[in-house]
Formats: C-alpha cells, sequence, structure tokens
C-alpha cells in the first residue's frame, strides 16, 4: 500500500499536469470550444478532489489529530475560494482565449498555493496513518487522494 501523503502528493501532480495541459492548449491556440471539455473534466476532477477531502480526509484527520483543525478549517476554505474561482471560469463562456488563459491562470495559483500548504501541513500526517486506519477510513482517504491522472 503507497502511503496516504504520498497519494496525496501524486493527486495533486495529476491536477496540475490536467491543468497545464489546458493551458498549454490555450497557448497553442486551440480552439476555446474543444477546451470546453477538457476545462469541465479539470474542474469536475478537481471539485471531486476536494469534496472528498472535505467528506472523508479531513474529519478522519481532526479526530486522529484534533491539534490540527485550524489547518484543516483554512483548507476547507482554500476549497470554498477554489471552487468559487472554477465557477467564475465556468461562466465565461465562448469567452477569448486570452481571458479564458487569465483566468486560468489566476485558478493555478490558487491552486498552486493551496496544494503546497496542504502538502506541508498535512502529507506527513497522513503517511503515518498508512496502515492504522480501518477499512473505512482508508478507503475514504484514498478515495481523495487516486484517480485523478488525465
Amino acid at each position: 500500500m503507497e502511503a496516504f501523503g504520498n497519494q496525496l502528493v501524486q493527486a495533486h501532480i495529476a491536477l496540475r499536469e490536467r491543468l497545464e495541459a489546458l493551458s498549454d492548449g490555450l497557448a497553442d491556440g486551440a480552439r476555446v470550444t474543444d477546451l470546453w471539455s477538457h476545462c469541465l473534466s479539470f474542474c469536475a476532477a478537481l471539485e471531486r478532489h476536494h469534496t472528498a477531502e472535505d467528506d472523508g480526509v479531513f474529519p478522519v484527520l481532526a479526530r486522529e489529530h484534533p491539534e490540527l483543525r485550524p489547518v484543516l478549517d483554512e483548507l476547507g476554505r482554500d476549497h470554498r475560494i477554489v471552487s468559487d474561482a472554477l465557477a467564475a471560469l465556468g461562466e465565461l463562456g465562448d469567452a477569448e482565449p486570452e481571458v479564458l488563459q487569465r483566468e486560468l491562470a489566476g485558478v493555478a495559483a490558487l491552486m498552486e498555493t493551496h496544494f503546497t500548504y496542504e502538502e506541508r501541513k498535512i502529507a506527513d500526517v497522513l503517511s503515518a496513518l498508512t496502515g492504522r486506519l480501518g477499512e473505512t477510513d482508508a478507503e475514504l482517504i484514498t478515495r481523495a487522494t487516486t484517480g485523478y491522472d488525465a
């Protein structure tokens, strides 16, 4: 079994790569309509990851490590900020590629700050829980940290 912290980092890498591929497509002059399906797929994957963290990983961590509650609250707030940014991105419709690229850059900056902070604060704690949790809790964490490859 791969350590939960490593799974988290791998999920973040996969999401970063998906966003980079989307941004590269815009820079290469791909049609915006062709990119919307990729954008919707990326947004759904990121929302799925954050929802799984909010509903599964964070409650497990709060129970196992109550001292992390302020960090987990902050991460949850970050999730809502990213969700709002994704919603704004989705409302752009058939915007010019430059506008979409600028908005994607904003999402990328939010994601990077969030991912870096989350990895620094909870990846090692998650890894320490690997093999120590019951099946249900382990499944909650695995659901949040796998399945985001392009």
